[in-house]
């Protein structure tokens, strides 16, 4: 007898309502908070942010929140080098690890400056960049991280995925799944596509 397995889709639909509020992600959500209510750029103190966070740890989720109340445009890797920013405005740019072309992020980010348009940029690791005059840049960013999680908030993403999908399993079941398992978001997030 074979096991059918079906290819449920990831729910891209980051409403606020299904954000899981963590001790790990409180100072991220702060700093986000603050820089989104600024209103001036000339009088900001947070210009330009990173949003620093491992794998399915919950970044883009979160900047989906934040983008749908406040307005902010999302920047993809084709326009960057063609963005014209409005003064004032928020713009965010995600995976900015990801790009190879350096000196493009490097402009991205001083145009923003020069616009005097606020720019967030997620990462998972902003150390990898070795072009010298967008490391000075970066380092002079402020970071805002999401930690990875401890056993607790394991426990608890792994019984929210489980509810979420309609899967039963015991406390006891969770704890032991729990304790098996990476502490990190891409481990949770591999074992319930698994399950």
């Amino acid at each position: 007898m074979t096991q059918l397995s079906f290819s449920f889709p990831d729910d891209q639909n980051y409403a606020a309502e299904d954000f899981i509020f963590l001790e790990e992600n409180l100072s991220a959500r702060n700093f986000l908070n603050n820089f989104f209510t600024q209103k001036d750029f000339t009088k900001s103190q947070l210009q330009s942010l990173i949003l620093k966070g491992e794998e399915c740890s919950g970044k883009t989720h979160l900047l989906h929140i934040f983008a749908k109340k406040f307005h902010a445009e999302f920047l993809n890797a084709a326009e960057i080098s063609k963005i014209n920013f409005i003064p004032n405005h928020f713009y965010i740019f995600e995976d900015c690890d990801k790009i190879t072309d350096e000196e493009a992020l490097l402009r991205l980010i001083n145009s923003a400056v020069e616009a005097k348009a606020f720019l967030l940029l997620s990462a998972k690791n902003i150390s990898r960049f070795k072009l010298r005059d967008l490391v000075s840049r970066l380092k002079n960013i402020i970071v805002a991280e999401i930690k990875n999680p401890g056993l607790e908030v394991v426990e608890q993403l792994l019984a929210n995925g489980l509810a979420r999908r309609q899967i039963k399993l015991s406390k006891q079941e969770i704890k032991s799944m729990s304790s098996k398992i990476d502490r990190s978001y891409a481990a949770i997030s591999e074992v319930l596509s698994k399950l």
